[in-house]
């Protein structure tokens, strides 16, 4: 998808044009912009080593000690059918990983034994843009398509650094018919997070000419207060645990019907706590929701009792009848815990300045210039103190806050018919907790609703929304809360033959469907809330298909062996993997904020009749398609109102 390209939707001499602009004016700036559209192919490279070592100490204790490592680097932000990018604009996404693991095998006595397991795992990702430092700039209406020239916003200043250690030890006691295990698993981890957004400016334009007039669409601006910071790459630290205690019977009632009880409980821990924004905790929108920026998630534990059963129908294992049900507490990615560390409004600000939002915004950016010194940024921003708005974006966890935990059962059936293995099983989960956000710097406007402010979507009755945090410093105020709704149920069946001379066959199909109010897409709080879709209240999400979805699945796979050499001792696999799925979930929404909960991206959109379409086009609301670098109609509001009513046919 190269400048040219035949599937590209971006017109070619305008992208030209554009590109010779910016580096004309990066000239009389006094820089090189020394960059072409980008033209590499991705690529995804990895070096990997592992060694283990096995120790029999003696006939009752074995000991097994294995080092791993990845080191992985994948090409990002490339150009696609409907953008174009520079070769700055794209990045390599580096991770480097070393797992240490020992584990001790102990039979204490012949009624008993241990395994104690301990890890270690060094994680570091990071990002490497493929230049020097300068702003972003991205132009929309280019052709069809959009020109993303730069860097990439969020890879100038991203890196994760973790460490986790592990403890687990098991201890298993046979008497009887039973079967007992007591044990504990905990995690501890260190997480390092450097996460500045725009932090060499971004500036967003609606058209070619509107780049040449200077008319700024959109400006974006993130940096360390360094007066605080001490530096302008300022990362926190944190610590985080989960400790893990757990029992278990087995008993085997007769020789047929095995029946396992037990329980667990989960305990977080978060010994490290983000810096308190003083003004902040004394708000009156802290107050109402009784939230603090230097408050985490509460150690309260989880505790998930289960139940399960296996039952030999025939006594040889060909009919083998088994399930289970009970609750099962996971963790969420820390990731979003940082983002309470980053964000807390002190140590960063963060400007978002959007013509669309008000008269005073695009009588700002009307001001504002596109400067091109990643560290001349200031200019720009010492204007937006003109208009009263926060540049403190605050991330908080609610007060009862609590790890996903979901309840699950689960049925299956073995058999041996025809000479072939069969699988039939059926799982269905229903959330408990689940991880949600709210942006509370917005709530809804009294009764106000989308029909209301545009006549033309008379029969659209979202509610409007209101900022409540004018003339604070408090621009975004994003909570990470819970939700219980949500569920998902998976049918299974699949078939497996071995052969005497060396072929395996198997094959198998699912159906699923998955309901869910959060998808989890993004490791930023913001984005996680602004890319949410919901056709009401964001801060009270109805639940939906899944974006993981997959209702259909079907997987077959043949595999040949071939054994040769002195006592057959050397094995060559050949195999042939078949993989089909049906199309994941998908959403239309409206591009733009449509009701003023600060997000453009997360309206879903109106589905109309063709009534109604007649209606919105006698409204206004649905314009004539403008080809804005020359003012050519392209298509007629009738037009355009005859092609919707199509295409929703």
């Amino acid at each position: 998808y190269g400048l040219g390209a035949t599937a590209s939707k971006v017109d070619q001499t305008q992208a030209r044009e554009v590109l010779d602009y910016v580096k004309k004016l990066a000239a009389e700036q006094g820089f090189d912009f020394n960059t072409q559209y980008q033209t590499s192919n991705n690529y995804t490279k990895s070096d990997k080593a592992g060694v283990k070592l096995d120790w029999n100490i003696n006939s009752r204790n074995n000991l097994s000690v294995r080092w791993s490592m990845v080191n992985a680097k994948q090409l990002n932000s490339t150009s696609g059918a409907s953008s174009l990018v520079t070769d700055l604009y794209a990045y390599d996404f580096v991770s480097k990983t070393n797992t240490f693991i020992a584990e001790l095998q102990s039979r204490i006595k012949d009624n008993m034994s241990n395994e104690f397991r301990a890890s270690y795992v060094r994680v570091r990702d990071f990002r490497e843009p493929l230049g020097d430092a300068f702003p972003m700039i991205s132009v929309s209406n280019v052709g069809g398509g959009t020109l993303n020239l730069g860097n990439e916003r969020s890879s100038v200043k991203n890196r994760l650094d973790q460490d986790v250690i592990s403890l687990t030890d098991n201890l298993t006691l046979y008497a009887g018919a039973h079967t007992f295990t007591f044990g504990t698993h905990n995690e501890l981890y260190r997480f390092t997070n450097l996460f500045i957004q725009d932090a060499y400016g971004t500036y967003y334009f609606d058209s070619p000419q509107d780049l040449y007039d200077g008319k700024i669409k959109q400006y974006r601006l993130g940096h360390a207060n360094v007066a605080v910071t001490g530096t302008e790459n300022w990362e926190p630290t944190f610590w985080a645990g989960q400790i893990g205690v757990y029992a278990q019977d087995k008993v085997a009632l007769g020789d047929r019907f095995d029946f396992t009880y037990g329980v667990r409980a989960d305990i977080p821990v978060f010994p490290t706590k983000p810096d308190e924004n003083v003004p902040f905790t004394n708000s009156e929108v802290a107050k109402k929701w009784g939230v603090a920026t230097n408050r985490t998630a509460k150690s309260t534990p989880l505790v998930s009792p289960r139940v399960g059963f296996r039952w030999n129908i025939s006594g040889d294992n060909r009919y083998v009848f088994r399930g289970g049900a009970g609750l099962f507490t996971g963790r969420i990615p820390f990731v979003w815990f940082s983002n309470n560390f980053s964000n807390t409004g002190v140590q960063l600000s963060a400007l978002n300045i959007q013509r669309s939002s008000s008269e005073a915004s695009a009588a700002l950016l009307d001001k504002m210039s596109l400067i091109l010194d990643p560290k001349g940024q200031g200019a720009n921003e010492a204007l937006s103190t003109s208009t009263g708005g926060g540049s403190q974006t605050i991330n908080v966890v609610a007060p009862d806050f609590k790890l996903a935990q979901t309840a699950k059962v689960d049925l299956g059936l073995d058999a041996r018919l025809l000479g072939i293995d069969w699988t039939f099983e059926g799982i269905f989960s229903k959330v408990i907790n689940d991880v949600a956000y709210k942006q509370l710097a917005y709530e809804p406007d009294g009764g106000k609703t989308v029909s209301g402010e545009y006549k033309s979507l008379s029969f659209d009755n979202r509610p409007m929304f209101k900022k409540v945090t004018g003339g604070t410093p408090f621009a975004n105020i994003y909570m990470l809360d819970n939700t219980s709704k949500g569920y998902s149920y998976c049918l299974m069946a699949s078939a497996a033959k071995s052969f005497s001379f060396g072929l395996d066959l198997n094959a198998s199909y699912t159906f699923t469907r998955s309901y869910a109010v959060f998808n989890g897409g993004s490791s930023v709080a913001q984005s996680n809330f602004a890319y949410n879709y919901t056709r009401e209240n964001p801060n009270d999400p109805e639940f939906g298909l899944s974006a993981y979805n997959i209702p259909h699945q079907i997987k077959a796979a043949a595999t040949y062996h071939v054994n040769y050499g002195r006592n057959d001792r050397w094995t060559t696999s050949l195999a042939a993997v078949y993989v089909g799925t049906s199309g994941a979930a998908y959403s239309i929404y409206y591009n733009g904020d449509l009701n003023g909960d600060s997000s453009g991206a997360n309206d879903l959109f109106f589905i109309p009749t063709d009534a109604q379409v007649d209606a919105m086009l006698a409204g206004g609301a649905i314009t004539a398609y403008i080809d804005k670098s020359t003012g050519k109609v392209i298509t007629t509001a009738e037009q355009q109102a005859a092609d919707m009513k199509a295409w929703l046919g």
